[in-house]
């Protein structure tokens, strides 16, 4: 630990501390000789002015003065622990974000790399062995994502032409409710005003966004939780259907090993795994099953595994040329 910690951590206890904290105390926390404690101390009081004092009746140290409530230490002030953990999500949110908010976040990004430098650690680290691999990955607006967390953060309601998956247009009015980072895209859950009921929309399909005078329509947090959570993926609303899923040996104990829904169930079957995951819709649900075909069978519903059929002899006639009997 350096002396960048030491101050940092002694600032803290002596913060959430009401009373003297003992010197034994403060070496057992910095993890620290009591002479070291007592240098740091005294480098605290002459170059930040800190107004740091030893209390005999208590036989501790604090702050003191009505100057203890209102001092801070200047700048930006982090553990070393803490400064590592924040360039890594830093350096995640530029890989995958496509340099979303760069400029928003570049003064934060400079006072850091100073900061590092001065307890001796490189920011070129973390480009040079960490890296992060994303895979469709839509690039989106700057301004969208902005107007999107403004909406979010004064209860505003958004006005809004999107294009669905299939092009069609449409000019919409919402009340945002929660922003969400899924599969390496963003999407805005929301009422909407249009349709008059919860939708999950795309932020890269967002084709001209504008921030609206109106108050957002407030959904209470259960409601919001039974309609985005109950169902399998970013398609939300009630589980109307429970797909059953039979993995072979091969993947069984991967399968086990990965949350596909928080009320999936699961159980093993010899040396097979069925899993059960409840569901609304089944498009995104068949995308993971072709994935893991031919380790996965459908058991039920027998309509999901007809889709999953379908989808499999579409992509024969295409490979084969050939046309082919579909049950």
């Amino acid at each position: 630990m350096d002396k960048f910690d030491r101050f940092q951590l002694l600032h803290r206890i002596f913060k959430n501390n009401r009373r003297p904290v003992a010197i034994g105390k403060l070496a057992e926390k910095l993890e620290c000789s009591e002479r070291t404690v007592k240098r740091t101390i005294a480098q605290m009081q002459d170059y930040l002015g800190a107004p740091i004092d030893y209390f005999p009746k208590e036989n501790g140290w604090h702050y003191i003065g009505e100057d203890s409530d209102r001092f801070e230490l200047p700048g930006l002030w982090l553990t070393s622990d803490e400064l590592q953990s924040l360039t890594l999500l830093m350096h995640s949110m530029e890989s995958f974000g496509k340099g979303l908010l760069r400029d928003e976040l570049s003064v934060i990004d400079q006072q850091i790399d100073r900061l590092l430098s001065a307890r001796g650690l490189k920011r070129s680290g973390f480009d040079q062995h960490i890296k992060v691999l994303p895979m469709a990955n839509r690039q989106i607006a700057n301004r969208t994502f902005l107007l999107v967390s403004e909406a979010l953060l004064k209860h505003k309601q958004l006005e809004m032409r999107y294009s669905s998956y299939n092009q069609q247009k449409t000019k919409r009015t919402v009340s945002p409710q929660n922003l969400v980072y899924y599969r390496e895209n963003w999407y805005l859950d929301a009422w909407c005003h249009l349709r008059e009921e919860l939708r999950t929309f795309s932020l890269a399909r967002i084709e001209r966004l504008e921030l609206a005078e109106q108050k957002a329509k407030v959904i209470a947090k259960q409601k919001l939780n039974t309609h985005f959570e109950q169902s399998f993926g970013i398609f939300a609303g009630h589980a109307k259907h429970t797909a059953k899923l039979r993995f072979d040996r091969s993947i069984a104990r991967e399968i086990a090993l990965q949350q596909w829904h928080p009320q999936q169930q699961g159980e093993w079957d010899g040396n097979d795994y069925l899993l059960s995951v409840p569901y609304s819709d089944e498009r995104e649900l068949v995308q993971d099953i072709l994935k893991h075909i031919p380790h996965v069978y459908v058991e039920a519903p027998v309509k999901l595994r007809k889709v999953v059929q379908n989808r499999l002899h579409a992509g024969l006639e295409i490979y084969s040329g050939k046309r082919i009997r579909r049950p």
